[in-house]
């Protein structure tokens, strides 16, 4: 199947975003390897982009936010192995994302820039109409 256009542009958007997004999350913090780790996050976020966005919107089990979060945690090792020690975060998002030690994962494609979250919602408005052409499955024989 080929990969609809709105998919296309979301992946190559956050693909693009991850390395800025993680070094502006780790910030002035020095970190061993870092280099590494980013493009290690980069090609895996890559690899299951094209996995999940090249499926069917009907056969897509988790969301592109999702896989980007998911991403940090070569970062995070990183971090973790040179001996950080983990942030404070709000409770809210240690329960949302409890891995997320370092608190570089975003909450919203928003927080990756305009153009990243328009991309998403552009992705998600067509993911939602995919849905409604979907036609409806036929009653279940305890039903009738």
């Amino acid at each position: 199947m080929t990969m609809p256009e709105e998919s296309r542009r979301l992946l190559e958007a956050l693909v693009a975003a991850y390395p800025d997004h993680v070094r502006r999350r780790v910030g002035a913090r020095e970190v061993a390897g870092l280099d590494g780790a980013i493009e290690a996050g980069r090609r895996w976020l890559e690899e299951s982009l094209t996995e999940l966005l090249s499926l069917p919107f009907t056969e897509q089990r988790r969301g592109p936010l999702e896989l980007f979060q998911a991403a940090m945690v070569f970062p995070t090792e990183c971090m973790a192995e040179a001996g950080l020690e983990p942030v404070s975060r709000d409770p809210v998002a240690e329960a949302a994302l409890p891995g997320d030690v370092y608190d570089l994962a975003p909450a919203s494609t928003r927080d990756l820039g305009e153009e990243v979250w328009s991309l998403h919602l552009a992705w998600g408005a067509a993911k939602a109409a995919a849905f409604r052409r979907r036609p409806a499955p036929p009653p279940d024989a305890d039903e009738r």
